[in-house]
């Protein structure tokens, strides 16, 4: 299976992407959207999570509050380190399941960060200036230029994930560019897989 990991810092582009190549009929594998199916009321890390905050932390509807489980996580090394070592075995496991299944010629597995022991055929690292980052995730979110850079702030460096970078686009215009950026890679990715398969 040609695999792209593909990544990004925090309001970068990696959705608008992933949500490109779903449409070209590219599979993707999101480790978010997996954390996310992993905590809906009745999963394992759901039940974890309210054990060991509280059910200060629900909604209304007792869903989790991802904003207040975030700010939670952002506030004390302790419990992101709790989160992650709760998480990423769960999300692992099914995301090997989910490459097992894959039906289309290549595929692409996003994820917010991954380490140097995570193998792909090719490594696709979106960027944007950290100017467009905060106001993005101010407009989001709704939250303060301060809230905004200190998401971007316990995120690894810009530096540290384009080093991961065998394809790096800098996502810093319009929609339309990007589009024609993508188009780039969605086409190069296609005949590699292509190369790859004979």
């Amino acid at each position: 299976m040609f695999i792209i990991g593909l990544t990004g810092g925090v309001a970068s582009g990696k959705t608008t992407a992933t949500n490109y190549f779903l449409n070209k009929g590219i599979e993707i594998i999101d480790a978010d959207e997996i954390s996310r199916s992993l905590q809906i009321k009745g999963a394992e890390g759901y039940r974890k999570i309210i054990d060991k905050f509280g059910r200060k932390i629900l909604n209304d509807d007792e869903s989790i509050n991802r904003k207040i489980l975030r700010e939670l996580a952002f506030n004390d090394a302790t419990n992101k380190k709790w989160l992650e070592n709760l998480m990423h075995p769960m999300i692992q496991k099914e995301v090997l399941t989910r490459l097992e299944n894959v039906q289309s010629n290549w595929c692409v597995y996003s994820a917010p960060l991954w380490s140097a022991k995570h193998k792909f055929n090719r490594t696709l690292v979106i960027d944007a200036p950290e100017h467009i980052q905060l106001l993005r995730i101010s407009e989001r979110d709704g939250c303060t230029e301060e809230i905004a850079r200190n998401i971007i702030n316990n995120q690894i460096s810009r530096q540290e994930r384009n080093c991961f970078a065998s394809d790096l686009i800098m996502n810093d215009g319009s929609i339309a560019e990007f589009q024609k950026k993508l188009d780039f890679y969605c086409k190069l990715y296609s005949n590699l897989a292509h190369e790859q398969k004979n």
